[in-house]
């Protein structure tokens, strides 16, 4: 029988998990920054959004703000990046990307505080894929 660690959920704890959150996005955008290196694409972080859910609401933790990006070819948006909640059923964040050519959700699957498990889904919803170079590549290519 395996013993599920209890998380205490204080306000300590909710403003780790922001911190957290806000750094998971930033390396994400680092990493696409270096993936378009050698490409005809090149990212922007763009204007920061607000961040305040319920959890830090509740335990009266200030709004912040979190980080966008945009994605450009040609000095025009190909794709825009979006952080839309951290608090979601089953994951630990997930992240919008907006293109003309169709909309995607990114989901991060890993626990709390551990390395980032981002799967891509589309509009349907139904079966994620490992988020991949080779995949970022494709989505932009569409």
């Amino acid at each position: 029988m395996t013993m599920q660690k209890t998380i205490k959920v204080d306000k300590q704890h909710v403003e780790k998990r922001v911190d957290d959150w806000k750094k998971r996005v930033s390396v994400l955008f680092s990493t696409i920054e270096l993936w378009l290196m050698e490409s005809d694409f090149y990212i922007k972080r763009g204007s920061k959004l607000k961040m305040y859910e319920e959890l830090m609401s509740e335990f009266k933790i200030r709004a912040t703000d979190i980080e966008t990006a945009d994605i450009y070819k040609d000095n025009k948006i190909v794709l825009t990046i979006k952080p839309k909640g951290l608090w979601i059923v089953g994951a630990n964040g997930r992240i919008d990307l907006l293109s003309t050519k169709g909309n995607y959700t990114l989901v991060d699957f890993a626990e709390q505080f551990e390395p980032p498990q981002w799967k891509l889904f589309n509009s349907d919803k139904k079966n994620g894929v490992t988020f991949t170079k080779q995949l970022f590549f494709q989505l932009l290519a569409k």
